[in-house]
């Protein structure tokens, strides 16, 4: 199998140099566009990769070894099935004119003194000595019919010689009737011998032919394999591009995830060309692209929500995250929110309630599920948002659980939060999402101003894609140090931009 990449301005000109190099039976293996940004350092707009097996080529080759220069160029101009079958016919020729020089040392056709009546004698040193299987098989086919043919003639002629030696012997005896008679019995026997005959000659024909077809199918199959081989071959030998090294011992260094490395590097691969994975700089760009848009960043459920219709938002935890200033920054957004300070799993010390005012917000704290409820919907029927500081103490899930849905139950629109923060470890932080990714509808991450691994944050985030990011808590100010979660606040940390 031989390949090739053709490089042209226009796709017509790149199939005429495909079909002159490699000829009408190649196979068109890529074709890229070269347009845009990639199209500006490419000489080229057009790139195709074509193949050919080596058989076509062989033949193909036999035709141009006759041609000149401007008989070439006319020739392949025409359409591709008429020059695919001039090559096929002269190819057969060749081959039929080749067989014919070897039969006939004279110079002329046919089997001369060997006789069509003769076996044909093919021994295991014969089969060995001819290198290609087709043109052997098609061979056999051709031997079995000219024994067939002989086997017919000689039939036909022993029973002309029967008729004619007894002829006479009837014609003499008078015996009309008993002549009609015997020459029908007589005539009858070798026509059923011949039928027979043919019938197992046609049985061997069609042997042959299937076996012909099968050994074409192995042969295809093993071009594919080698194909496939070389290519994994070639893999192997050619060096890692500079570009996809840098791309990854960088990402490596800002511990990203193994698994994404691969994914994007295989991604372009497939998509750039040699010289440009060669340059770190397009490289790195099309990573921070990808990388983008692999950060998945929303607006939260009550800055979408009608003026007159209030939002439960949760802000749910396991441990000190912070998420109680992440409370009053976010609730400080909506004016006159009220910030419900939950204790069920014994959050806090403290057993009273109590209210006071902070940015304009209502803080309460209450002890049980009842009281919870009861300041939610008081809230709500004001027309305001409520913010629930719940902390989850507790290592059963299923009162957490049960908490949520009785609120969504209660309430209209309710949107749990996950809070996290950014100097957790990722285990810690992997296995909080893991443990409420079921209940949550996106994420908030604290202290992101005291973060040291941003990349173990991109590795949550791009894992959970279906939690968009919500919000990012940027220092201990309240409500100053909030900011709206985007994509490239994150890479602005991960690559210190």
């Amino acid at each position: 199998m031989y390949v090739r990449k053709f490089e042209a301005d226009s796709l017509d000109e790149a199939l005429k140099n495909i079909k002159l190099e490699l000829g009408p039976d190649a196979i068109i293996l890529k074709t890229i566009t070269n347009k845009g940004l990639k199209g500006a350092f490419k000489k080229k707009k057009i790139e195709i990769t074509a193949a050919i097996s080596e058989k076509n080529y062989s033949k193909k080759a036999k035709v141009d070894h006759v041609l000149d220069d401007s008989q070439k160029g006319q020739f392949y101009s025409n359409n591709s099935s008429y020059v695919s079958n001039m090559i096929d016919d002269y190819e057969t020729n060749t081959n039929e004119n080749s067989r014919a020089t070897v039969a006939s040392p004279s110079g002329a056709a046919g089997y001369g003194k060997l006789g069509l009546n003769k076996s044909v004698n093919t021994n295991e040193n014969q089969m060995a000595k001819n290198n290609d299987l087709d043109d052997f098989l098609s061979d056999a086919v051709d031997k079995v019919k000219a024994v067939t043919n002989n086997i017919v003639h000689s039939t036909k002629a022993n029973v002309d010689n029967f008729f004619g030696e007894h002829e006479e012997e009837l014609i003499e005896e008078s015996f009309e009737n008993e002549v009609h008679k015997a020459s029908a019995e007589e005539y009858e026997v070798p026509r059923r011998e011949q039928r027979a005959e043919r019938v197992e000659t046609r049985t061997e024909v069609k042997y042959d032919d299937s076996v012909v077809l099968e050994q074409r199918k192995k042969i295809d199959d093993l071009e594919k394999k080698l194909f496939e081989l070389s290519k994994n071959v070639e893999r192997l030998d050619k060096k890692e591009p500079n570009g996809i090294y840098e791309l990854r011992a960088t990402l490596r260094s800002l511990d990203i995830s193994e698994k994404y490395i691969h994914n994007l590097i295989r991604k372009a691969i497939f998509e750039m060309s040699r010289e440009e994975l060669e340059d770190s700089e397009i490289v790195f760009e099309f990573a921070l692209r990808e990388m983008i848009e692999c950060v998945n960043t929303a607006m939260p459920l009550f800055s979408s929500s009608d003026s007159d219709e209030g939002v439960v938002t949760v802000i749910l935890s396991e441990t000190s995250t912070g998420q109680t200033s992440m409370s009053y920054k976010i609730g400080a957004l909506k004016p006159d929110s009220t910030i419900v300070k939950s204790s069920l799993n014994g959050a806090h010390s403290e057993g009273k309630e109590f209210s006071r005012k902070l940015f304009g917000l209502n803080v309460s704290e209450t002890t049980n599920v009842a009281e919870t409820v009861s300041m939610c919907r008081k809230t709500i029927e004001e027309g305001k948002c409520a913010f629930i500081d719940y902390k989850n103490n507790s290592d059963d899930i299923n009162e957490t659980k049960k908490f949520i849905d009785g609120l969504r139950r209660s309430f209209g629109k309710v949107e749990v939060l996950i809070s996290l923060s950014a100097i957790h470890s990722e285990i810690y932080n992997r296995k909080v999402v893991s443990r409420y990714k079921g209940l949550a509808n996106g994420i908030v991450i604290s202290n992101l101003d005291l973060c040291l691994n941003f990349g173990a944050l991109f590795n949550i985030t791009e894992e959970n894609n279906n939690l968009p990011l919500k919000f990012y808590g940027t220092g201990e100010v309240v409500p100053d140090d909030l900011e709206a979660a985007t994509a490239e606040r994150l890479l602005a940390g991960i690559f210190q931009f």
